[in-house]
């Protein structure tokens, strides 16, 4: 009986043997592909040898664009710079994160599972930035968000879901939150309404003059151009790099997002802008202060406030001036979430780095 002719039994040629060795760093998968003759566009490949020699040399110098979590593994290993990361190992951090943290009862519903790792990526144009902070000391935390929650819990932006969804749930074990449930005299806001109007920013999004210039302008300007705070998706895993230290020292070092070292001119937001510094969001900062207390029982900034780089819009609450920057801070009462004015340059004011 004839044997028929399929994928399963042929045999490639040997251009695509040659082809397949000349790729030795393609991973297994690619390299079958190409020995199934799977892919029409190899078929160049074997037809033009200086389109093959170009292949060849674009895989020797490739460097990807988004890192998977074992790539990323690597790279800081290769680098050397798990030394730097608070108990010395990322890994540690990411098993503590998976298996203490959202694998607690208390969290249910935020389970990872066993190949959450497989979701967690870290995109290339951040790693001269986490570099940077690792080494200048202003970074030592791999922060995990998990929003592996309830479905209908993405009505919520990501403020209100890490808040209600999972830092609230550890009041039974004491932590404490301030002015939880009054309106704040100047926004005239609920903590509620706050965490409903958090829209996380980013550095590049600002004209540098015009915010330093007129913040309150800029500040619409943004808002107008981003609508709405983007709900929470859920399933998504990523990863940000910070420090889990209680307070910020008032000497950090400050690395910017492009990995540059800077020193803003004051302790406002504005420099903090203006120099390109991008800071934890009011969510990440919500779920790192659920981290720290779940760990040792220690508040976040429990000595200072933290800037937080989400935007909130209170034109409807005829204030003066009606939009503000989210912020946070710990005291004698618990963990505070506010928001304050963009020019405000207190010296209790620091910068809590996300990379």
């Amino acid at each position: 009986m004839e044997t028929k002719n399929t994928i399963a039994n042929r045999q490639p040629t040997q251009a695509e043997i040659e082809l397949s060795k000349g790729m030795g760093t393609v991973n297994e998968a690619t390299r079958r592909l190409i020995e199934a003759g799977g892919f029409p566009i190899f078929q160049r490949t074997i037809d033009d040898p200086a389109y093959l020699d170009a292949l060849i040399d674009f895989d020797r110098n490739y460097f990807p664009a988004v890192f998977s979590y074992p790539a990323l593994l690597r790279w800081f290993q290769d680098n050397n710079l798990e030394r730097f990361l608070d108990g010395g190992s990322l890994e540690k951090q990411i098993r503590w994160q998976s298996e203490e943290f959202y694998g607690h009862g208390k969290l249910r519903g935020f389970y990872l599972g066993k190949s959450f790792r497989r979701r967690i990526f870290v995109e290339a144009d951040r790693l001269p930035a986490i570099k940077a902070g690792l080494e200048s000391g202003c970074i030592n935390w791999f922060l995990i968000l998990s929003s592996s929650a309830e479905l209908y819990a993405e009505n919520l932006i990501e403020a209100e879901f890490f808040f209600f969804w999972l830092l609230r749930r550890f009041k039974e074990d004491g932590f404490q939150i301030w002015n939880e449930s009054e309106t704040e005299l100047w926004t005239k806001m609920t903590l509620a309404e706050l965490l409903a109007r958090c829209n996380p920013t980013e550095p590049e999004e600002f004209d540098p003059v015009a915010f330093e210039n007129d913040w309150v302008s800029e500040a619409k300007k943004i808002l107008g151009k981003k609508k709405s705070p983007p709900k929470i998706k859920s399933g998504v895993v990523r990863g940000v790099f910070t420090s889990n230290l209680p307070d910020i020292p008032v000497d950090q070092k400050i690395i910017n997002k492009k990995g540059e070292l800077v020193k803003p001119k004051d302790h406002s937001y504005i420099s903090a802008i203006n120099s390109g510094v991008r800071v934890l969001s009011q969510g990440e900062g919500i779920v790192l202060a659920a981290q720290m207390f779940s760990k040792d029982k220690t508040y976040l900034a429990p000595g200072t406030w933290e800037w937080r780089r989400d935007i909130i819009d209170h034109r409807d609450k005829h204030t003066d001036p009606d939009v503000s920057v989210a912020h946070a801070g710990s005291g004698v009462d618990g963990l505070c979430l506010h928001s304050f004015l963009a020019d405000d340059f207190s010296s209790a004011y620091r910068l809590r780095l996300a990379l």
